[in-house]
């Protein structure tokens, strides 16, 4: 339960794939009323693997909780003979990046962009049709997340929604009541308190800005630089008690007090409070860590499954998505990274300590003052990434 979604590693022996867990998130109605799409940022391009044709290995592309379950990858060779080997990413632009630099030839034959990724893949053409005929396994995905997902892929030609999450925050219970005296409830707790607080931010411009437009009751997709920019300098004033951007390296420091207060991903902050509950059964003397979901809202993700244009390993891609289709395999991918799962079949088999968590399961009252992040327009995108850049440089 340690290993985050979202950390940058590699991993080049047994990698793979993790479905992000929510099976109530969809009786809920999660995506009932999704917002229309609207370019992301794109990061610094980096070098793409050195990948032969062989057939015997599959090679995956994706967060880290996608590569790094060795009890899946495992189940996956034994029964077909396929070795998989996987790379991790920490934003959905250093994705693309990757494979854009690569011009077809990353030799990734799997990779896991979130649903308004799909989208922007799509209009750039680095995306194959799947061929169905070899997914018999697509029926155990829930009917309602393929209807969400055609927001992003018509048709669901290209992509196949696997994983649902929310954004939320994390905090060390003894370190808030003894530096705030109160446990935060909402996204303004990080205002009132932030001359008490050290926290940190996601490393993710549309997560961070998101919250903080969110805040100040905008949509989360917002095109004005009016909006952008009040969004900015709401974010400015965080600065003096933002100790970094980091999707991952949260954990440690906030279980030691060093950290008062993490901006987390779901199944990262569910993770960790799991396993932190185990920790205090063994040594009482162990801080307590909470996960909540803010009460005003927050993001609603859902990441999907596809293969990239110029993929060498057609076949294998093909058996590794029906291969984690399976309810058991969704379960035990659901189990290890504490997200939900798509797969209708698979809420049964997941561990009962995770189905009693609450906000693994926003209600549908919640679901709906949330929002969820879209594609935006390139110049848009421009604005997003002008003001992050100043952010995160310090500039000002």
């Amino acid at each position: 339960m340690r290993v985050s979604r979202r950390k940058f590693i590699r991993n080049s022996a047994y990698a793979a794939s993790a479905l992000m867990a929510g099976t109530t998130l969809s009786s809920c109605g999660i995506f009932d009323t999704p917002q229309p799409p609207s370019t992301t940022e794109t990061a610094e391009p980096t070098v793409a693997p050195t990948v032969t044709g062989d057939k015997n290995t599959l090679y995956i592309y994706g967060w880290a909780t996608y590569v790094s379950n060795t009890e899946v990858m495992e189940g996956f060779t034994k029964e077909t003979g396929i070795k998989v080997v996987g790379d991790s990413y920490d934003s959905n632009e250093v994705m693309l990046a990757k494979l854009q630099a690569a011009g077809g030839k990353s030799g990734y034959s799997i990779i896991y962009p979130s649903d308004y990724m799909v989208a922007q893949m799509h209009e750039l053409d680095l995306l194959l049709p799947l061929n169905k005929k070899l997914l018999s396994n697509l029926q155990n995905i829930g009917e309602e997340y393929f209807v969400s997902a055609t927001l992003y892929d018509p048709g669901n030609k290209y992509g196949i929604p696997v994983s649902l999450g929310t954004t939320g925050i994390a905090y060390n219970v003894k370190a808030m009541r003894e530096i705030v005296g109160a446990e935060p409830t909402d996204w303004s707790f990080l205002w009132e308190q932030r001359n008490k607080l050290r926290i940190t931010l996601l490393n993710d411009v549309r997560e961070v800005m998101g919250m903080a437009l969110h805040s100040l009751n905008f949509s989360y997709n917002a095109k004005e630089e009016s909006a952008i920019r009040l969004a900015f300098e709401k974010l400015r004033e965080l600065m003096p008690a933002t100790a970094n951007f980091n999707t991952d390296a949260w954990r440690d420091p906030l279980t030691a007090g060093d950290l008062t207060l993490a901006m987390a991903f779901s199944g990262d902050g569910i993770s960790l409070m799991r396993q932190n509950k185990q920790d205090r059964e063994k040594d009482a003397s162990v801080p307590e860590i909470k996960y909540i979901l803010p009460a005003s809202g927050t993001s609603i993700f859902m990441d999907m499954i596809a293969i990239p244009k110029g993929a060498p390993n057609l076949e294998a891609a093909h058996a590794w998505m029906n291969y984690i289709m399976r309810p058991e395999i969704a379960a035990k991918i659901s189990n290890a990274n504490s997200f939900g799962t798509t797969n209708k079949l698979a809420k049964s088999l997941v561990d009962e300590d995770l189905k009693a968590i609450a906000v693994w399961e926003p209600t549908k009252i919640y679901i709906n003052r949330s929002g969820r992040i879209s594609k935006l327009d390139p110049e848009v995108s421009r604005i997003y990434e002008t003001y992050w850049t100043r952010l995160t440089s310090g500039l000002g």
